[in-house]
């Protein structure tokens, strides 16, 4: 490779660099946003949209966050969908209690088929229900995870309030998310996706951008955390997306 080949490829990582970084954060306000997993033909694309590599690497960030908890006994997937992570979190920690758990049963099938796939069945129950009512009792769970969920929920406040009740004294919850003010490189590589790479069932759903519009900004999800009983939080914004960790 000559010297002008190098050039060239410095060259093009500085104008990616200044694309995604230096570019201004989107601005506008939150739109609301409901998928419709109940629908096969959605809970079928939206598996194949998982599928696509920039997704298989934001599931490994959020694996790797893992890290930092003493994870041990219960172990709760809200919002599991598909069951990408929680089919990884069961390599990765056999000896934890997994639960998913999800509003559509179309796509819990799904996540059902992927954990005999990749032989975890066993290790894994798989419930019907919505986070703002969780099928367990109080004080049960000692860490619950959703991920691209927190958006889609009709009421945040009673949402946060029902994972409040079934976590155990000194619990966690860690929520990942999109951030609404992402910089504008990142809504057009989501605006080219849902026009152009996402199956058609999700293009007239307006998915994964319509996600990104619903998300919130940290003091908007600040705000509301506020108002519940929740106390120790810690809310770290990034790139595009945030986590939210909350403890009991």
């Amino acid at each position: 490779m000559n010297s002008l080949y190098i050039l060239l490829i410095i060259i093009g990582i500085n104008i990616l660099i200044i694309l995604i970084y230096c570019l201004p954060r989107k601005k506008n306000l939150r739109e609301p946003s409901m998928e419709g997993f109940d629908s096969p033909e959605v809970a079928t694309a939206f598996e194949k949209m998982t599928n696509f590599l920039p997704f298989k690497l934001l599931y490994r960030k959020v694996l790797s966050q893992l890290n930092v908890f003493n994870l041990k006994n219960s172990f709760v997937d809200v919002g599991c969908g598909s069951g990408n992570l929680i089919v990884q979190v069961a390599k990765k920690y056999p000896n934890l209690d997994l639960i998913g758990v999800d509003l559509s049963s179309e796509i819990l099938e799904l996540a059902k088929k992927k954990a005999v796939e990749n032989n975890v069945n066993e290790k894994i129950v798989f419930k019907i229900g919505s986070v703002e009512n969780l099928p367990f009792p109080d004080k049960s769970v000692e860490f619950i995870i959703t991920t691209l969920s927190l958006h889609h929920w009709e009421d945040p406040k009673q949402a946060f309030e029902e994972i409040f009740r079934v976590l155990k004294d000194g619990g966690v919850l860690l929520i990942f998310d999109f951030r609404r003010d992402a910089r504008n490189f990142f809504y057009g590589l989501l605006k080219f996706a849902t026009k152009v790479v996402v199956p058609k069932a999700l293009k007239k759903i307006n998915e994964p951008l319509g996600s990104l519009k619903a998300g919130y900004v940290f003091s908007e999800i600040s705000q509301i955390i506020s108002q519940t009983s929740f106390s120790n939080v810690d809310i770290k914004p990034y790139l595009a997306w945030m986590f939210i960790k909350l403890e009991k």
